[in-house]
């Protein structure tokens, strides 16, 4: 819940249904910030993810990752079952 001000009330209002209930100061002097975060501030990233480099899987990879895979899990069991 986050304090929110509302025709000129303070609510509690939840995020996630948007519930909203009328808070006390006491409740209110509980979610106090400390600071506010700089608006100027950028995030910088180390990694860049080309759209050329995103593919989309088809039936027939599935079906082949699929084969690969049960042919290493048999070969597996086949080292270790002896």
């Amino acid at each position: 819940m986050v304090p929110i001000k509302k025709e000129g009330k303070i609510l509690l209002k939840c995020q996630r249904c948007g519930y909203e209930i009328e808070a006390s100061k006491k409740e209110v002097d509980k979610y106090k910030s400390v600071s506010r975060p700089d608006e100027t501030a950028k995030v910088v990233s180390t990694k860049v993810i080309s759209k050329a480099r995103r593919t989309v899987a088809t039936e027939e990879d599935i079906e082949q990752a699929r084969e690969d895979y049960y042919e290493l899990v048999l070969d597996q069991i086949g080292e270790y079952g002896d």
